[in-house]
């Protein structure tokens, strides 16, 4: 069967399209991976999507409906995270959006999304217990799970983009915009923990392996396994304004060159605060978890 799976994020939403045989994740190929920027944060005031960024949602899913439509897809499954969640007018959002597109919107809750993203993560690396993170725009989920899945939680309602918006005032941020940026994660950390230590995290996402693939770059060292170490000589690097650095992350995904550095700092003061030394690097999450557990398992 062919299932479509649409991660509605805050700053770019994307649509991958999965061919599954006899209902087996493992006997499964993508046939499609394609990313839309939207910038749905850029449209968040006082707490709430505005009709501009309701009608830029709107065309997007429009479009993606399209394709899935001419791909003949057999599932069509969009779900949001804190892209949504954190509005004061979710409920608006999905009721329009419903209403003028018959498209519904799964928001997941922060321990779904949690939950959906070990399962996915256990279909690539073999852990019985540990921690992972997953830095979004506008969320950083970080979980401490073990055989039966995720135990404890914490959620910094900040991400990647969020602080650059928040901080940073051209392309790369500024000595003082990066000591800034520490400073809020900090805040958000501060007063969490968890019942058990490990000197590994396991992590997700696009910043994340971006961080991996520019760290293997400049170092040809194994992009699905980096070390704080490694973070910190990158930063000091960006900090001295390094032209192969800042080249190399261009070079590695042009896309995300405003909102890396952001990312990495989020990365760098979880594994400080947490006592963190290694981190590896996960292709699957939350949207093999989510094709799993809502679409082939159906719960």
């Amino acid at each position: 069967m062919r299932h479509a799976i649409v991660d509605i994020g805050s700053n770019t939403i994307r649509l991958i399209v999965f061919d599954v045989e006899n209902n087996d994740i493992k006997n499964s190929k993508k046939v499609l991976n394609k990313k839309y920027t939207a910038g749905l944060i850029t449209y968040v005031h006082d707490g709430e999507l505005s009709g501009k960024g309701i009608k830029k949602l709107k065309k997007t899913l429009q479009s993606i409906k399209n394709i899935v439509d001419e791909l003949k897809c057999d599932t069509f499954s969009p779900f949001a995270t804190a892209s949504l969640r954190n509005l004061d007018n979710t409920e608006e959002v999905v009721e329009e959006i419903h209403n003028e597109l018959d498209i519904d919107i799964d928001v997941l809750e922060q321990v779904d999304e949690a939950y959906m993203g070990n399962i996915g993560i256990r279909q690539e690396i073999c852990a019985e217990e540990g921690i992972t993170i997953d830095i979004g725009g506008a969320s950083t989920e970080i979980v401490l799970f073990d055989e039966d899945g995720p135990q404890e939680f914490v959620n910094l309602e900040t991400g990647s983009l969020l602080l650059f918006r928040e901080n940073v005032s051209f392309v790369t941020p500024k000595k003082k915009e990066i000591r800034m940026i520490k400073k809020s994660v900090y805040r958000e950390l501060k007063g969490n923990s968890f019942s058990k230590k490990f000197g590994q995290i396991i992590g997700i996402g696009g910043t994340i392996r971006t961080t991996g693939q520019v760290i293997s770059d400049l170092w040809n060292t194994d992009s699905k396994h980096f070390t704080l170490e490694h973070i910190d000589r990158l930063l000091e690097l960006i900090k001295d304004k390094d032209t192969e650095a800042i080249r190399t992350i261009i070079r590695a995904n042009p896309a995300r060159i405003h909102t890396i550095i952001p990312g990495m700092i989020i990365l760098r003061n979880v594994m400080k605060y947490f006592d963190i030394d290694e981190i590896r690097v996960s292709n699957k999450g939350l949207r093999e978890g989510y094709l799993i557990y809502r679409v082939l398992e159906g719960k």
